[in-house]
């Protein structure tokens, strides 16, 4: 501009112009650093060792959009693991899941406790769960925006604990979310993995109560950790901890911050029915347009003659045709990610894995 003094370049429409669009473009060019530093959310974590984090290091590079907070500095500092205050010395899901959000949404911080090898009843009042989680709520997690569980694997060593596990966890997802002063907080709930060396356990049995859980909350979510690489006979490695923080991140991103292009919820088992003269079941999946990855032994069946596994299946776009080697009587429920080491690695077209599921099966 060629103008005589301040006033003269001040009045030029021009000039105004000209700012509008460099105030666009900053915007366009540096949309997550502007919505980062506008409006953080906040994240409660919370679990047992894999919510601890037991992979080997090192994790997700830290940045400045993704914060945790440190009970012994009490600030939030750049989330790196391993996480302060978490009882860990390894690698999570939760600095991924974090990122996954921070990318293009708002900046995330987190406050958490995790303890490892712990049944529910550890974060019963009084108990030391709840005497290391509840406080830093009280510190740092006010008004939250989401819970993050990841635990039940110590609750799978008898049936009085699977039995007792729905209620115990809704008991404990409202006890977060009146001490955070939200009762509408989000809870996603990590539905547990595979365990190699299990023994006489039921993990069938609590990942359907953490199911159930979900279905019954109507603000709560699963996000499967099943699928996922294993570093030892329970805990997920590097690789499997960053894939199931993505997909974690991947979700919230669809449910709780509505970016709506985001393919998520992954495939969800709707309903089953005999076919083929009751030798065979169709399972239909919502949620997806298309399926791979699917194995036989993945889904059993049980009705009034017991347990049989699915010798065979096929895909056909969001269906899969199950075969059986007798014919099933009805009642019957079909079960997908059947037994304690399950593959589980049914996904859609978006990369996104089945939780395990339970349904009757219809004429």
């Amino acid at each position: 501009h060629q103008c005589g003094n301040k006033a003269e370049f001040m009045n030029d429409p021009s000039y105004w112009i000209t700012a509008l669009l460099i105030s666009l473009l900053t915007f366009v060019i540096y949309p997550d650093v502007m919505i980062a530093d506008d409006n953080p959310t906040l994240w409660i974590v919370s679990g047992q060792s894999n919510a601890c984090g037991r992979a080997d290091l090192p994790g997700p590079e830290g940045v400045s959009s993704a914060k945790f907070y440190d009970p012994n500095q009490a600030e939030f500092i750049t989330a790196v693991d391993p996480l302060p205050g978490m009882e860990s010395t390894g690698t999570g899901p939760w600095v991924a899941a974090a990122q996954t959000v921070a990318s293009s949404g708002p900046a995330v911080n987190m406050v958490g406790f995790a303890s490892g090898g712990q049944p529910i009843a550890y974060w019963h009042p009084g108990r030391p769960g709840h005497k290391g989680l509840f406080p830093r709520i009280e510190q740092a997690g006010q008004n939250a925006d989401v819970f993050l569980w990841y635990q039940g694997e110590s609750d799978t060593v008898s049936p009085e604990k699977v039995t007792r596990y729905q209620d115990e966890l809704k008991q404990l997802v409202s006890r977060v979310r009146q001490q955070a002063n939200n009762p509408q907080m989000l809870a996603v709930i990590v539905q547990i993995g595979r365990n190699t060396e299990s023994g006489d356990t039921d993990y069938t049995g609590l990942r359907q109560a953490q199911r159930q859980f979900v279905l019954e909350d109507g603000n709560a979510i699963l996000v499967p950790a099943l699928g996922r690489s294993l570093k030892d006979s329970v805990h997920l490695d590097n690789a499997g901890y960053r894939e199931c923080g993505h997909e974690i991140g991947r979700a919230l991103r669809q449910v709780r911050y509505s970016q709506k292009e985001i393919n998520w919820p992954g495939p969800i088992l709707d309903r089953a029915y005999l076919v083929d003269e009751s030798s065979s079941v169709m399972a239909i999946f919502n949620e997806v347009e298309q399926l791979s990855g699917c194995t036989a032994s993945d889904f059993a069946v049980v009705d009034e003659q017991g347990t049989i596994q699915c010798s065979d299946a096929e895909e056909i776009s969001k269906f899969i045709r199950l075969k059986f080697d007798r014919k099933i009587a009805l009642p019957a429920t079909l079960i997908y990610g059947y037994g304690n080491d399950p593959t589980a690695s049914l996904v859609d077209e978006a990369g996104n894995r089945a939780p395990a599921v339970q349904v009757p099966i219809t004429e």
